[in-house]
């Protein structure tokens, strides 16, 4: 019995069909399925292409082999190459030459390395697991990977792996808990750049003859503001801070190196610094102490503040000078004089140095040590600290330009001024920063009387002597913080109190 049967001749030759016969093929197989069309296609003198249709009806495998031969045909008289490229290949190799050709640094090669090999090259496959020839890609294919992609972290493969991610295996952990569910839009266009450059680079190499661009959707998740800081909880994160800093109470640890020390002075001033800034966390990573105009005197406040000069802002590509608080001026000086890099071009806040580098980089990891800094503070009601707010939200660094609108509009800062002050457009500002709202609500509802608030922040320490003895002692360790937060308290009480 042959192997191959009902062969079927076209186009003189150059389009042939048949079908294998599965008795003869799969003979230990009790039962088979109906045969499926193969196509052999001739496209040049020497290329011959032997492929599936996957289709078992002759119309249509007949229909599919000769658009197949028209379009290789067409590619082969544009020079273009027609090898099955799939995508999985073709994405290795544009991954390899972009390494070759040193355009990336580190951290990026990372990214992409785990960006494609969990959604792209997953995505991108036939149902039986294979990866797709990137001819076989149309634009709804491609377009419908955004649904995908956005649904990811609530299918089964997602929740398998939120539970345990093997690749984590030497991790501390092993889980991939804090994983956004729904990805931010941010993510999704950098994953479009992604794909996009894959792509093109596919049709430039002649291994993809259509033409499409992927476009994710405008927003893959409603509109939120990122959790800020209550005034109790500055209060007691600021408290924490010091205790954190200073290596003593809840924080003290034999353990901690040079390193370690420095770098928990650097978060300090880095959180005072913010709160009183408004800076975004990209714009702060850039600053260098050229940028830094010290002692600036200021029409609101007694004391001098600092401006900051941001040159190279991550998302407007505008120059502007931020107005500071005093207390952010007063940090940064402090932090000049423990610093070991002071020059005019070092970087204000950095990471740490390698062996191969004459200074220190950019700091990357700030904002893991401060998050793990919030999830140890001792908060009645919760094993994570300041981690999380009352809606389960996962603060981060950004909270403190959160935080600093918040403070900033409590304060009656006018949202034209202080959208210019945070390179943000005011629909900005109202949509996604400014907290207070909430807060005057309340307020206005339960006409509560208050006294006029001070325009410093409260991050500044009242100049009381009872206050400053306290602080003294708390600082040499005879006092814990929770007595230094009840002390705070009971002095703010005090201010707050009408006189007669």
């Amino acid at each position: 019995m042959a192997y191959y049967e009902n062969r079927i001749e076209h186009l003189g030759g150059d389009l042939i069909l048949y079908q294998r016969n599965l008795a003869t093929a799969a003979p230990n197989v009790k039962s088979h399925r109906q045969p499926k069309w193969y196509m052999k296609l001739r496209v040049g003198p020497r290329k011959i292409i032997n492929r599936s249709t996957g289709l078992t009806i002759y119309e249509d495998a007949y229909a599919f082999a000769r658009k197949e031969y028209d379009r290789l045909r067409n590619a082969a008289s544009l020079g273009h190459t027609l090898d099955d490229y799939t995508f999985e290949k073709h994405c290795d190799d544009w991954y390899q030459r972009q390494i070759n050709n040193g355009v990336w640094k580190a951290d990026r090669q990372r990214w992409y390395k785990n960006q494609s090999a969990r959604y792209y090259k997953a995505y991108f496959r036939y149902a039986d697991g294979t990866s797709m020839r990137l001819n076989d890609i149309t634009p709804e294919i491609a377009q419908n990977y955004w649904d995908w992609r956005i649904a990811y972290w609530s299918t089964h493969q997602g929740e398998k792996l939120s539970d345990y991610n093997p690749k984590r295996r030497k991790a501390k952990t092993k889980t991939t808990k804090n994983v956004a569910k729904v990805p931010a839009k941010k993510t999704l266009q950098m994953d479009q750049t992604a794909l996009n450059m894959i792509f093109a680079d596919a049709r430039e190499r002649g291994r993809l003859q259509q033409v499409f661009k992927m476009k994710p959707p405008q927003d893959s998740r409603p509109h939120h503001r990122r959790p800020h800081f209550e005034p109790d909880e500055r209060r007691s994160m600021t408290v924490y801070l010091r205790s954190y800093r200073d290596v003593i109470g809840h924080f003290k640890d034999d353990r901690v190196n040079a390193w370690h020390r420095l770098q928990r002075i650097q978060l300090y001033h880095f959180v005072i610094f913010m709160l009183n800034s408004g800076l975004r966390v990209g714009e702060a990573r850039e600053m260098r102490w050229r940028d830094i105009s010290f002692d600036q005197p200021s029409e609101d406040f007694d004391e001098a503040i600092c401006v900051v000069g941001v040159r190279k802002a991550t998302k407007t590509s505008q120059n502007r000078d931020v107005q500071t608080q005093p207390n952010a001026n007063k940090t940064l000086k402090e932090w000049r004089d423990k610093s070991p890099y002071t020059g005019p071009n070092d970087l204000v806040w950095f990471g740490q140095q390698t062996a191969n580098d004459k200074k220190p980089k950019q700091f990357s990891n700030l904002n893991k040590s401060f998050q793990h800094f919030l999830s140890r503070l001792p908060v009645e009601g919760t094993e994570t600290g300041l981690l999380f707010n009352k809606e389960g939200e996962k603060r981060s660094l950004y909270s403190l330009r959160h935080t600093y609108a918040t403070v900033r509009r409590e304060h009656g800062v006018e949202y034209a001024d202080l959208a210019l002050n945070m390179g943000c457009k005011r629909e900005q500002l109202e949509r996604h920063y400014d907290h207070s709202t909430s807060n005057t609500r309340r307020s206005a509802i339960v006409k509560v009387k208050r006294r006029a608030k001070k325009t410093e922040p409260e991050t500044v320490t009242s100049l009381d002597p009872f206050i400053l003895e306290a602080m003294k002692r708390y600082q040499g360790g005879e006092i814990d913080e929770q007595t230094m937060l009840g002390i705070m308290k009971l002095a703010k009480q005090k201010a707050d109190e009408p006189q007669p």
